[in-house]
């Protein structure tokens, strides 16, 4: 057996070398490729929360416009009805129609007069009711977009709706 180990002693070194350099070569490819199947896990579970997170906001932004869709026939019949107590022409349109039934009626002065304001009044309620319900509409889509976004971050980091002085809504 010594004979044996003497003439075949350098053989079973390299052979060994060889086997272990390969098994070495194995183990290093095979972390190599668990380390960069893990990094694909975690990106793909990231780019799923991140699709989580998307379709939350989505679904959250939906709501508030819902929340705004039905908020805004309210407070616009509140603004048409402020707009017709303050810009009323009731009161010019009656003196017009008496003045037509009258003996006496108005001279062509008092008429043009009359039907001037009644013009102004008109062309005021008009673009009054232009600009204050886009401005109004505006307002309230921006206003539950922002305390919606709030609301939604301040629930997203765990913080919860009690600590929010707007919790309530």
């Amino acid at each position: 057996m010594w004979e044996f180990w003497r003439r075949h002693k350098r053989k079973v070194y390299v052979t060994l070398g060889v086997v272990g350099s390969g098994y070495l070569a194995y183990k290093l490819y095979d972390s190599w490729k668990r380390s960069v199947s893990d990094l694909e896990k975690q990106r793909e579970e990231e780019r799923k929360a991140e699709e989580l997170i998307k379709s939350q906001i989505e679904a959250h932004f939906e709501s508030v416009q819902k929340t705004a869709d039905t908020t805004l026939p309210h407070v616009i019949y509140l603004l048409s009805s402020r707009l017709s107590e303050n810009l009323d022409l009731d009161h010019l349109m009656q003196r017009l129609v008496q003045a037509k039934d009258q003996e006496n009626p108005l001279s062509t002065a008092q008429k043009v007069e009359l039907w001037n304001r009644v013009n102004i009044l008109c062309f005021t309620k008009l673009i009054s009711s232009l600009w204050s319900m886009t401005i109004l509409s505006l307002f309230i889509r921006i206003l539950l977009n922002i305390l919606g976004r709030h609301l939604y971050i301040d629930s997203a980091r765990g913080l919860g709706s009690q600590d929010h002085p707007v919790g309530n809504l």
